[in-house]
């Protein structure tokens, strides 16, 4: 895997650069991580580096995502703009907090739209990474993307690894990167292990993307294959051991499709020349050692293992009992009061602790509705809802321009079906978490979406 960053130009390490500061410092969704400072500050510095090496045609080639993300930061700046008390009062989900005003002679103030302006002004500064990830991206050219998604690849493998450090060393270890985490998880550069798991199982399909691209090579290099076969099983076992349901049923999907474009890519036998040698003994023999060994190590970890798996949990944690699901009523509610014009961004946690019932109170709080489709409609509203709309159906009518014949096998360098396979596990997963609130995440999905949808060809700038 290393070998594809060799030669890379100087202007391509940016990126890398930017995506790797992103994971060492972005990998929770909490708005009180120390790290973001730094994180946000790098991220405009990025971002006016890139804007200001853009072409026109680099402006043009994104207007689109562009576009809509400005349209989304312009939202959250109206959202914190004083409204007057009259239009307050009337906006729905504001009656308690009326009433508390005229109690102690505040009626006539004047308030944003948001319930919670701090946490909606946090979310405007948010905006920052994945703007940097759009620009920088911009200006990357087709035969660049490889380099990055190589660099995505081998940030996972550290990941994995600093995550068997993480279990292997106890609850108090140092290699816990952030301070309100999964303390008994393989987090890696995660606080949360279902972000986590998430995560090596969108890597993946992406793993086998270069795997097919290699086996499509003239000259294939027999360590890079054994390298990307062996991180594609590894991942795909993290996925089960993490600990997390969601990432699971993700990483069993993604490990899934990426088998088919794996030996979809495989040589036919040409009938006048015989079988192909390109599909050799060694590469059966490679995925048979792995399938085995993979149910070996899964079934031993089951076995002797004293912490919680995926399986474990499917089998012993009873779905009633999931706060998640008690909550849902209540999340509904939410919906039905701040759909149009949305509570504020990031005051989700404050604003369920108006509607949620005896009942349901716990030590820990509900940080989020962990149905994230519901959220933006709780948060953001209908102008939010319209703008996500108008993103999902750009990416699907931009990637499906030139329809979906030779989609499983693809050519060398194809990225359609592992990204949308990318961008279908996070959709997925959003119905029960909230994986593109955590910034490498998001400005992962980002790079993914402009190299499927607003790709450059190579050549001079």
């Amino acid at each position: 895997m290393n070998s594809s960053l060799a030669g890379v130009a100087f202007s391509t390490w940016i990126p890398i650069l930017f995506l790797t500061l992103v994971f060492l410092l972005g990998g929770g969704s909490r708005s009180d991580i120390a790290s973001l400072p730094l994180l946000r500050a790098a991220a405009v510095l990025f971002a006016f580096w890139a804007a200001l090496r853009m072409s026109r045609e680099d402006w043009r080639r994104i207007r689109v995502p562009l576009a809509l993300m400005l349209i989304l930061i312009l939202w959250m700046m109206l959202q914190l703009v004083p409204l007057p008390p009259d239009v307050w009062h009337a906006l729905p989900g504001r009656e308690t907090i009326v009433a508390i005003d005229r109690l102690v002679g505040e009626g006539e103030l004047w308030r944003p739209l948001s319930l919670t302006p701090s946490q909606t002004l946090n979310a405007l500064l948010a905006m920052s990474v994945p703007m940097a990830a759009l620009l920088l991206a911009a200006q990357m050219t087709t035969d660049e993307y490889r380099a990055l998604i190589t660099a995505a690849i081998i940030i996972a493998g550290a990941s994995a690894l600093l995550g068997l450090v993480q279990i292997l060393s106890g609850s108090g270890s140092p290699a816990y990167l952030y301070r309100i985490a999964n303390k008994d998880s393989m987090i890696g550069f995660f606080s949360n292990r279902n972000h986590h798991a998430i995560f090596l199982a969108c890597i993946i399909p992406l793993v086998a993307m270069q795997l097919r691209d290699e086996s499509m090579r003239k000259r294939k290099r027999v360590s890079v294959r054994v390298g990307l076969s062996l991180a594609g099983v590894f991942f795909a076992i993290l996925t089960i051991l993490i600990g997390s349901r969601g990432g699971f049923a993700a990483g069993a999907f993604a490990a899934l499709v990426g088998y088919a474009i794996v030996v979809a890519s495989w040589p036919r036998k040409d009938i006048t020349r015989g079988p192909d040698p390109s599909r050799s003994k060694f590469v059966r023999r490679l995925l048979y050692v792995s399938a085995f060994l993979f149910m070996l190590i899964v079934s031993a970890a089951l076995m002797v293992s004293g912490r919680t798996t995926a399986f474990t949990r499917l089998m012993v944690e009873s779905g009633g009992d999931d706060l998640r699901l008690m909550a849902w009523p209540t999340v509904q509610s939410m919906i039905q009061t701040y759909w149009i014009a949305g509570s504020g961004f990031g005051s989700f946690a404050s604003v369920y602790k108006m509607f949620e019932p005896d009942s349901l109170l716990r030590d820990a709080y509900f940080n989020h509705a962990h149905n994230d489709w519901a959220e933006l409609l709780i948060t953001g509203g209908l102008p939010f809802a319209l703008i996500v709309v108008a993103m999902v159906l750009w990416i699907m009518r931009t990637s499906l321009a030139h329809g979906v014949g030779n989609l499983i096998k693809g050519y060398r360098g194809d990225l359609r079906l592992p990204t949308l396979t990318v961008f279908l596990l996070l959709a997925a997963t959003s119905l029960i978490d909230y994986p593109l609130r955590v910034p490498s995440l998001q400005a992962l999905t980002v790079f993914l979406i402009v190299f499927l949808c607003c790709p450059k060809s190579s050549g001079p700038r």
